[in-house]
């Protein structure tokens, strides 16, 4: 991305601000080239603050100048409109620029930010078009971005994107079950499957594994790890960056995996991936890549 005046400036608080929530998105960060490392960190950094803004609004982030996500959003809108200045806040800024450098719809944007509004009032979803519709905003749209980013040789690699954000934010759902019923009131799993399976709000507040939570965590768990082989199937029509989001996403299905073993105890211990593991699935990932390459060739 070209610089401008205050890139390094918004560079520099871009990294803090992402890396201070952990390292696993910091390894898949570093793993980019040094182009799309720094547009990734950008575009995180809008990721991030946005949805912090909503999950954790009692706790201040580092730079945060916005009580609420429509304050976000109403500077957002202004920077679109009149172009950033000095005083911009640097997330905004340095998206602004962003975008405009790879021409990606800033509709993008407000399809994100909806999803977002949406989880600060709906806790429950009918069905899966519902949640699917939400899923394009919260997850979906960011694979679209990457891909704008990465660059594509077929625009095929946009419903391939989809598919693997997904993946990814069902991962999320079935891993934070509990989490994000005892904090926030949310279940995100479509209330038509949760009625066809047997499973009642009692057996989520209560955390007890029943057979019924087995089956349908069964069949989440089938249906996430088919988006997950659709999303990596598309990453071969990418240009650049094919290496780091194999192994993200090879990173994120190992949460299913752990799942699996655990027989689908989704009120254990907590799912994370040791450090030990990061490095394994790094490595075997460094193995497979050449021969990846070649069976997919297009």
């Amino acid at each position: 991305m070209k610089e401008y005046s205050t890139y390094p400036k918004d560079l520099e608080y871009c990294k803090q601000f992402i890396f201070s929530f952990g390292s696993n998105y910091a390894l898949g960060t570093r793993l980019f080239n040094k182009r799309i490392r720094e547009a990734t960190i950008f575009f995180y950094s809008f990721v991030r603050y946005s949805d912090e803004i909503v999950d954790n609004p009692r706790e201040k982030m580092p730079g945060q100048t916005h009580e609420t996500l429509d304050e976000f959003i109403s500077e957002w809108e202004e920077v679109i409109e009149n172009g950033p200045t000095k005083e911009s806040h640097p997330i905004l800024r340095s998206n602004y620029w962003l975008f405009k450098k790879y021409e990606i719809p800033f509709g993008y944007t407000f399809d994100f930010l909806a999803a977002m509004k949406q989880d600060l009032t709906k806790e429950r979803y009918k069905n899966y078009a519902e949640l699917e519709h939400y899923m394009w905003g919260s997850a979906s749209i960011v694979g679209h971005v990457m891909t704008f980013i990465v660059g594509y040789r077929d625009t095929i690699a946009f419903e391939h994107a989809k598919a693997l954000g997904e993946a990814m934010q069902l991962t999320n759902f079935l891993r934070d079950i509990a989490e994000d019923y005892e904090e926030r009131g949310r279940v995100y799993l479509p209330q038509n499957d949760t009625d066809t399976f047997g499973v009642t709000e009692e057996m989520i507040k209560d955390q007890v594994m029943t057979k019924e939570l087995y089956n349908l965590t069964y069949f989440y768990a089938e249906k996430t790890e088919e988006l997950f082989k659709e999303g990596i199937d598309g990453i071969k029509y990418l240009k650049a960056g094919k290496f780091s989001i194999l192994l993200a996403s090879r990173m994120y299905w190992e949460n299913i995996r752990i799942l699996k073993k655990r027989s689908f105890d989704i009120f254990g211990e907590k799912i994370r991936l040791s450090k030990i593991r990061r490095i394994q699935i790094l490595f075997s990932t460094v193995c497979i890549f050449p021969f990846w390459l070649l069976k997919n060739k297009s």
